[in-house]
């Protein structure tokens, strides 16, 4: 009997086996406790987002109902069609301002003569002689009269060349007359005072190219200004260069180049992608040059580039 031990060691090696079972499922509450309460807490935070969200939206739309009832209101009925008015005053503005620099481009491109040149012209014209007209058509100068000698004649043309006042030398047409500026006579030969020359010197003045540039838009109704033209003077034979051209901003719209006109002439495609790729436009200055620039609203398309 001595063997199986008293029943007072059974009876504590019992109590042990069962405290491991208490000992866990203590740290199990624990962690279900943690669980519940992370829980808890994540169910908190997204009813609070919920509620807050919903305060949110509510404030967002009373403002939008307070916005849309003043919208609504006899003071802002009417904006829509006030606006269109004030888009047509800037619109009928826009091209009373291009008219009035048509009209300076117009006078700029007018070729008048200087005092410089009445000055030359009288200083070259011996006391035998006389000019009975000159006209500027352009910038081509023409210079008639009549002289008793063939070599005045041609030496009036020597001393024009001399003085520099066309852009290349010119060659006078000088051909022999009998009539009445002094009396007609039947013999000039008995009376060689009678005869005389009629002389005629023309030729292209040195001037400046007037270089105009104007900005329009292409529109479903058609085509209009949208400022006025701009020119500026370049001695033939040099360049002139415009830059930053492919886009161009005005009344607070930005417009897309699409295609360019100058002296009446489209670019052709290549051309035009090359002036879109270096946004800048240059040429020579052999005369006067008026450039169009067409532009669209916003970004150009396929179809906006063709036409």
């Amino acid at each position: 009997m001595a063997l199986l031990g008293s029943n007072k060691n059974i009876s504590k090696k019992d109590i042990n086996f069962f405290g491991e079972f208490t000992a866990s499922a203590r740290k199990q509450t624990q962690v279900l406790a943690v669980v519940v309460f992370v829980g808890i807490v994540a169910i908190g935070l997204c009813l609070a987002i919920v509620v807050y969200d919903i305060f949110r939206n509510t404030g967002v739309q009373r403002d939008v109902d307070s916005l849309n009832a003043t919208l609504a209101s006899d003071e802002y009925a009417g904006l829509e069609l006030k606006s269109q008015s004030l888009q047509e005053e800037i619109n009928d503005k826009n091209q009373y301002y291009y008219t009035l620099t048509e009209m300076r481009r117009i006078v700029d491109e007018t070729t008048s003569v200087s005092m410089e040149v009445i000055d030359t012209l009288g200083e070259s014209i011996p006391s035998d002689a006389y000019v009975s007209t000159y006209t500027v058509t352009g910038n081509n100068l023409t210079v008639t009269g009549e002289t008793f000698s063939y070599y005045d004649a041609a030496n009036i043309c020597y001393l024009l060349n001399q003085s520099d006042i066309f852009a290349s030398e010119v060659a006078p047409a000088i051909e022999r007359n009998q009539g009445d500026f002094i009396g007609e006579v039947e013999n000039p030969e008995e009376n060689p005072i009678d005869v005389y020359y009629d002389f005629s010197v023309s030729g292209n003045l040195i001037s400046d190219s007037i270089i105009s540039v104007g900005h329009y838009q292409n529109t479903e109704t058609g085509v209009i200004a949208l400022s006025g033209v701009s020119t500026q003077k370049v001695a033939i034979g040099d360049n002139y260069e415009f830059t930053g051209i492919a886009s161009y901003t005005a009344n607070g719209n930005t417009y897309t180049l699409v295609s360019i006109n100058i002296n009446d002439v489209t670019l052709s495609e290549a051309e035009f992608a090359e002036v879109m790729s270096e946004d800048k436009l240059t040429g020579m200055a052999t005369g006067n040059v008026e450039i169009s620039l067409y532009y669209t609203l916003g970004e150009a398309t396929e179809e906006g580039s063709a036409e």
